[in-house]
């Protein structure tokens, strides 16, 4: 009997112990959970929901790489981002990290709402200069990436035309009259007359030759080349009155009224992606970004698309426009350290090389551009047009003859722009001349810009 007895305990004995065991187990696996550093990050999809989960991919290999952080996503459309963002920063309820939109971002710096991150690099890793977003002299946040506005076309309609490539480098940028020249050779009719020619009809044109983005943040960039723009480099000075700027807007609405050789703006925003507009031979060259070789052109290289791409046309000197969607950090967050080494390892290039050498983003930080070997690394591949092409007409351009769009500096830039923006159809239909509009919103945007300029 004591026998049995004494089994019976030690059985009792076991079982508890292991329970014991699975406890401490238990507790270990959470206190290991607990320790680490919760964030947010808030982030947009373009289209649908599923490039959230590619977003997460990235957000897993991050909570993957280390134990001390643990990052979870919050998405949101991209047509509803703004008003989110705006939403739960009037309700305290921002996340601690996030993508913002380029124009937002000095207007949350200058309420006070971003981090300074001035100490999240070193001098010798930090991003490139020009994709700093700074307000009263200090870093608020950088771009993810380096993009800017590029000339592209179609090859086959030049060899057919038998005419020479855009410059594929700023030394040798075409004027605005050597484009516009271009472009009425290129522009063909019903009955393939250009505008050159008697008898043209402008009501059928089959293919345009030439279409120069009439976004708001883009088309000032010709006014920047002519001497003019929206504002001086350090947002002290107005700039959108000039005559310089005048001229510019004037010119690019007037490819459209004058020279024949631009979709109406009403065409235009029905025009399909750039690849396809390209592709069809609708368009013969139009100006975009950077992006557009990963976004867009590659995805009709399958079904013959030759293109190429060279620099904008200037007016005085040649110049581009850079930006990039910035990853900020939130003054709210309750975890600082653990945000900046999120956002510090989302924005190192080997976290998006995909991007990179996909052709959608170009490397932010100095060593990818200190080199042809470094630069081959990322740019030269099939998604990418010929190295030596990309290389003076991007590259080098980006390096050399790139200006900060202004929402890198002023705050409110987005409102600024959402007032130039206001009734500026009317330019592009010829209802009003540039001179008409600029000088009928001028009033306003004198009073917004000096509401905002560095004091």
């Amino acid at each position: 009997k004591e026998k049995l007895r004494r089994e019976r305990m030690m059985v009792v004995f076991r079982r508890w112990f292991i329970v014991l065991l699975t406890i401490a187990a238990i507790s270990i696996s959470a206190s290991a959970f607990a320790a680490k550093t919760e964030i947010t990050y808030m982030a947009w999809y373009n289209t649908t929901q599923s490039e959230a989960a590619d977003i997460q991919k990235t957000l897993d290999k991050f909570n993957a790489s280390q134990d001390k952080i643990h990052v979870s996503l919050i998405t949101v459309s991209r047509a509803d981002y703004e008003t989110k963002l705006n939403t739960m920063a009037a309700a305290k309820q921002l996340p601690d990290t996030c993508m913002m939109a380029e124009p937002m971002a000095i207007r949350y710096a200058a309420a006070g709402l971003l981090a300074d991150v001035s100490d999240m690099y070193t001098p010798e890793e930090a991003p490139l200069k020009s994709l700093a977003f700074t307000y009263k002299g200090k870093v608020v946040a950088y771009s993810c990436a380096n993009e800017v506005l590029l000339l592209y076309y179609n090859k086959k309609l030049f060899d057919a035309a038998k005419l020479p490539y855009p410059p594929a480098s700023a030394a040798k940028a075409w004027t605005w009259k050597e484009f516009v020249a271009v472009a009425k050779k290129l522009t063909k009719d019903k009955n393939g007359k250009t505008p050159n020619d008697p008898g043209f009809d402008p009501k059928n044109i089959v293919t345009y030759g030439a279409d120069f983005n009439r976004l708001s943040w883009m088309w000032p960039v010709l006014a920047v080349s002519n001497g003019g723009g929206v504002m001086s480099a350090d947002g002290k000075e107005l700039l959108l009155g000039k005559p310089e700027t005048i001229e510019a807007l004037q010119a690019i609405a007037d490819l459209h009224l004058k020279d024949k050789v631009a979709p109406s703006i009403g065409d235009k925003n029905n025009m399909p992606s750039l690849d396809v507009t390209l592709l069809t031979g609708k368009v013969a060259m139009a100006t975009s970004g950077q992006w557009e070789i990963g976004v867009s052109l590659k995805n009709s290289l399958k079904d013959g698309l030759e293109y190429g791409v060279g620099v904008l046309p200037k007016m005085k000197q040649a110049v581009t426009y850079n930006t990039g969607g910035p990853f900020v950090i939130f003054n709210s967050t309750k975890n600082p350290a653990a945000a900046k080494t999120f956002v510090k390892w989302i924005s190192s290039e080997e976290n998006g090389w995909d991007l990179i050498t996909g052709g959608i983003w170009m490397p932010v930080s100095q060593k990818w551009y200190a080199s042809e070997e470094a630069i081959r690394k990322w740019a030269d591949n099939d998604v990418h047009p010929p190295f030596e092409q990309y290389k003076t007409a991007v590259v080098d351009y980006a390096m050399n003859n790139a200006v900060q769009v202004p929402w890198y500096y002023f705050p409110s830039y987005d409102k600024l722009d959402d007032l130039i923006n206001s009734r500026i159809d009317a330019v592009w239909n010829g209802k009003q001349t540039a001179k008409q509009y600029i000088n009928s919103i001028l009033p306003r945007v004198k009073k917004l810009f000096n509401e905002n300029k560095p004091k």
